[in-house]
């Protein structure tokens, strides 16, 4: 049951890392109150499956938490004894975690990595897994740190893998995400049987997003270009997100990423949907937002430039999408 448990909480608050799918509403939606209305769409990509399976076999994944089921009253006793046992501190953290106290967990989690001077990969990993779980905006968009250093003290740890490739996946890197679930399947212990199949078909989501077939029945064929007056403005190493929105607000219904190299030629398609059932219909009237994005995240930020079109899914034809606007 915790698993299940663990399972739907990963659903419903790691959105809020990588839906940034919400995001494309006008400026006051990209309010925190406008967002948070958006934080249970992600994973339902296939995450969901890979997600409950991980959560669900989470002696694999928290390989640093040998007795993370244990008991936390006697953990908590002897590490005020004794205070700088560092594996004390990460079996705590994991205990924490598999009850749901996510506070608590990073609390302890981080007191490991004092001990290891900021050198504990299971730690680092333990902490990101705490921030993306604690349902805290704020504290959900600094995990990606921790997770990146975990990752370069230890490119085989599960979880810090695991969390990566989501993150990425939900950011639209999707060669990065498929690397990094594709590596999960060469670790020692190996993942559990359901754990593995549900890398899998992550795996063959990601190949179909990395190398989409556009469907003619719901086109979109844009030629996108900046405004002169802003074109100062294009800081470096931006990205370009075009997303497909539906009139009546929520999650895209497609999404592309690509270097900002204007003008550009952008198509999509229900090939080019996030989430699994919910694309772009045939004929469908649908809103389509260009941004520039100097962070490389498709969460809006002030500053940011953006433009938007209406168009008739696989009826339209060529349209242009000025980016002509600044965010606030």
């Amino acid at each position: 049951m915790t698993g299940f448990i663990l399972g739907a909480l990963l659903l419903a608050v790691l959105a809020a890392m990588f839906v940034a799918w919400p995001l494309l509403r006008r400026q006051a939606e990209a309010a925190p109150a406008g967002l948070a209305a958006g934080l249970a769409v992600l994973l339902l990509l296939g995450g969901s499956a890979i997600g409950y399976g991980l959560l669900g076999n989470r002696s694999w994944m928290q390989a640093d938490a040998a007795h993370a089921g244990g008991n936390i009253a006697a953990l908590a006793r002897h590490l005020e004894s004794e205070p700088q046992d560092q594996a004390g501190w990460l079996d705590l953290g994991g205990a924490y975690a598999s009850i749901g106290q996510f506070s608590l967990a990073q609390r302890a989690y981080g007191r490991a990595n004092r001990l290891a001077n900021g050198g504990n990969a299971s730690a680092l990993a333990g902490i990101a897994e705490a921030m993306l779980m604690s349902g805290d905006n704020a504290q959900a968009a600094q995990a990606p740190e921790y997770i990146e250093r975990a990752l370069l003290l230890d490119p085989k740890s599960p979880k810090a893998l695991f969390y990566g490739a989501v993150v990425a996946y939900g950011e639209g890197r999707f060669d990065v995400a498929r690397a990094r679930f594709a590596a999960m399947l060469t670790l020692t212990p190996p993942p559990p049987p359901n754990v593995r199949v549900a890398i899998q078909q992550q795996l063959t989501q990601i190949d179909a997003k990395l190398h989409p077939q556009l469907d003619p029945a719901t086109a979109i064929h844009l030629h996108v270009t900046l405004a002169a007056a802003l074109a100062a403005k294009v800081p470096a190493n931006a990205s370009l997100f075009v997303f497909v929105r539906s009139p009546e607000g929520g999650a895209p219904l497609a999404a592309k990423r690509s270097a900002v190299s204007l003008p550009q030629d952008v198509e999509l398609s229900a090939a080019d949907s996030m989430i699994a059932g919910h694309a772009v219909q045939p004929g469908q009237k649908v809103s389509v937002v260009a941004r520039i994005s100097a962070s490389g995240s498709p969460l809006p930020q002030s500053g940011d430039l953006y433009g938007q079109v209406e168009y008739v899914a696989g009826k339209s034809g060529a349209r242009a999408l000025e980016i002509d606007r600044l965010s606030p």
